[in-house]
């Protein structure tokens, strides 16, 4: 009797739940899932927990971040282009390999594809994603599962791509999901921009009635740690581009604290309790341990998601919330004891590069404004400079400015002066110019010397990521972006004549 009572019951168990038109154990989990496709958020968290297993934090904790269950609902719900800026281990390739399930599996006719920044990293997505589909999508593969994609007999189907331009190419998708995106070539990236297309409701009939139009999007998932890299160019660009940026950090994905002394916690400085609300998967002792292992920058930058990290830049001593103001140290422009000069950098093809200067006779210097300008020729720019800013005379610029044209028989610098503009150069090496730059930003002592206006927008973002080789040249990368801002700055420190009149008192 011991030996067939379990059997008995289990028959019977299996027999009660036919009739209710159920079936157990994993099947149970396959057949709940075709009933019904999710509708909102709340019914699409208690799938993903019913099916998956997957307890996703929907709150976040720190002010300004998102949940990571955002992501989820923005990529199935709305179907919009999105960025998701996230910590290292914070869950980006797991919750990207979820979003695709959901995506073939409730969308019929849902073409998906995954590039990561290596193909290393398109296989971890792949990694996460195949035991999701053998659990709960084993019954609708069509043909056999393969070992970079599968197919779906609803017509959906998913594969992992190389990172390359002729990877890329060719692809005609409902849904790009890229993984590691400050990784990426970026001739792959731009080559990606043109590879979705959507699903309208004449195509979608031919899967079936349960088919619905799916509207084409690209998502980009990643740390940001360069601060000249992709990822930060794809978060700048993200409002004008229509993409949602979608942020979080390792706090808002911290496991609950709930038995430690903030006062003795290696984490306090960033967490300030905020632990005690916290609902999130990474335990709390392996945050610790990792904090220990690497040096505060790359803390703050990989982990905190508060920056990118500032290593291998050439300014690292700027910091926008002390050099950048709307206003000089005089409270204005007084009618006398300031120098008013403009710094030039030239260019044609590259971009043309002036800066208005005012520095004090104590050596302080304020940049007011800014001009960048492509495919203007030099009397153009400097009519337009002399628009802009009236009592502006003197130009410091590039000493390369006074070669002679073989096409007009004058040079630059002869442009220039023949516009009325009182022109100085002076040949010296791009480390000199630096270093000047460097002591203003940061003197041996008191506070520092160079103040710029916020809407020098682009001598900024130079100042930020401006940054050296990485094959460790002791020479500046010349990007052609942040370069051209930084060139014209340094002309001015090394060219600029030398104040004149009496100190004044302020």
């Amino acid at each position: 009797m011991r030996e067939t009572l379990p059997g008995f019951i289990s028959a019977f168990t299996k027999v009660l739940l036919s009739r209710r038109g159920k079936r157990v154990g994993s099947d149970t989990r396959k057949k709940v899932g075709r009933v019904r496709r999710p509708r909102e958020a709340d019914e699409l968290y208690r799938w993903i927990v019913r099916h998956t297993g997957l307890v996703i934090p929907r709150k976040s904790v720190c002010p300004h971040h998102n949940a990571p269950f955002d992501y989820i609902q923005a990529a199935y719900c709305d179907e919009a282009d999105l960025v998701v800026w996230a910590p290292r281990g914070g869950g980006k390739t797991t919750l990207g390999a979820l979003a695709t399930l959901l995506d073939i599996v409730h969308k019929p006719g849902c073409q998906v594809r995954i590039l990561g920044g290596s193909m290393e990293q398109s296989l971890r997505m792949w990694e996460h994603l195949r035991p999701m589909i053998e659990e709960h999508a084993a019954d609708r593969v069509q043909g056999k599962l393969q070992a970079r994609g599968v197919k779906l007999s609803n017509g959906s189907g998913v594969a992992i791509l190389a990172q390359s331009q002729r990877s890329v190419r060719g692809q005609r998708v409902q849904r790009l999901r890229c993984d590691e995106v400050e990784l990426f070539d970026r001739e792959v990236w731009s080559a990606a921009q043109l590879v979705t297309r959507s699903r309208t409701a004449k195509e979608a009939k031919k899967f079936g009635a349960g088919a619905r139009p799916i509207r084409a999007s690209i998502e980009a998932l990643s740390t940001m740690h360069e601060p000249y890299g992709l990822m930060q160019r794809i978060v700048e660009e993200a409002p004008s581009a229509g993409r949602r940026v979608i942020k979080w950090c390792l706090l808002d994905v911290l496991e609950r604290c709930v038995d430690r002394e903030c006062s003795v916690c290696p984490l306090e400085q960033e967490c300030g309790g905020a632990a005690k609300m916290a609902d999130g998967f990474m335990r709390i002792d392996d945050v610790i341990a990792m904090k220990r292992r690497v040096s505060r920058e790359t803390w703050e930058s990989e982990m905190l998601c508060l920056r990118p990290s500032r290593k291998d830049t050439v300014f690292p001593q700027f910091r926008a919330d002390r050099h950048v103001s709307e206003s000089d140290w005089w409270g204005g422009i007084p009618a006398g004891g300031v120098q008013k000069c403009l710094a030039v950098d030239f260019g044609y093809r590259n971009p043309f590069v002036c800066l208005w200067i005012v520095a004090d006779v104590a050596g302080r210097v304020f940049v007011m404004d800014e001009y960048v300008s492509q495919g203007r020729s030099l009397p153009a720019n400097a009519a337009e400079i002399r628009r802009r800013h009236a009592g502006f005379a003197i130009v410091c610029c590039d000493p390369a400015g006074n070669a002679v044209s073989a096409q007009t028989s004058r040079s630059d610098v002869d442009v220039l002066r023949e516009a009325g503009f009182i022109v100085h150069t002076r040949p010296t090496r791009v480390q000199d110019g630096i270093d000047r730059i460097k002591a203003a930003l940061e003197p041996a002592s008191g506070e520092p010397t160079l103040r710029i206006h916020p809407r020098c927008r682009q001598l900024i973002k130079s100042l930020e990521c401006y940054h050296y080789k990485q094959d460790g040249s002791e020479l500046p990368h010349k990007d052609n972006v942040h370069d051209h801002c930084i060139d014209a700055l340094r002309y001015y420190y090394v060219a600029r004549p030398a104040p004149t009149g009496p100190p004044r008192c302020y």
